[in-house]
């Protein structure tokens, strides 16, 4: 498999518990999307692993997925990392992830979603929706942690446009939800589950 990923950020998956409590798996890990056949790919890999061997590659139709910060509803319990769901209109498939780079939280609020994540959410999300992005502009312009926000991530490390050497670890966990966080329930999440369709076209 020939690829060039467009954009690569730190991410770790999330398994459900019982009661469907969001569990972040411990294995540091990469986000990437990259293009073919003019679909765009949404993949997941160890870090340890090389980008032609991802866990996890989704062929994204365009409009059908979306990828927006995980907020519990109702009396859930709330999650105490930085969580991102992939969704799809399609089906009642869904993905969780956990951000890894370091919070930019003041206090280090590993739940706080900086302007950064919201927006690296967004480029992600405008991806998914087939809309044409300038990804390495959208990335030199990320917002960047104040100095007194204790954000020692450098934009090449936690986000990049092109991808990473498999041995180009950093150091594993740097930040985020942690191996023991736990969230909400994912019924209780936003919009009710759907039932039926495809898997969000699982490559």
């Amino acid at each position: 498999m020939s690829l060039t990923p467009i954009i690569t950020f730190k991410a770790g998956i999330c398994d459900l518990e019982s009661g469907n409590v969001v569990k972040p798996k411990p294995t540091p890990g990469y986000i990437y999307l990259y293009i073919e056949d003019e679909l765009v790919h949404f993949c997941w890999r160890p870090r340890t692993a090389p980008h032609t061997e991802p866990d996890l590659d989704l062929v994204m139709v365009p409009s059908d997925g979306t990828f927006n910060p995980y907020q519990p509803a109702g009396n859930a319990a709330p999650t105490n990392g930085r969580i991102y769901v992939l969704k799809f209109s399609s089906s009642s498939q869904r993905y969780l992830f956990w951000l890894q780079s370091k919070s930019q939280h003041v206090r280090g609020n590993p739940s706080y979603f900086s302007s950064r994540d919201i927006r690296l959410g967004e480029i992600v999300n405008a991806l998914l929706q087939g809309e044409e992005v300038d990804v390495e502009g959208e990335i030199a312009n990320l917002p960047r942690g104040s100095s007194s926000g204790g954000d020692d991530d450098e934009t090449m490390e936690d986000v990049e446009g092109v991808d990473h050497d498999p041995s180009h670890n950093h150091g594993g966990n740097s930040g985020g939800a942690g191996p023991d966080a736990t969230g909400g329930d994912v019924r209780e999440e936003g919009q009710g589950s759907r039932e039926g369709g495809a898997d969000g076209g699982r490559a």
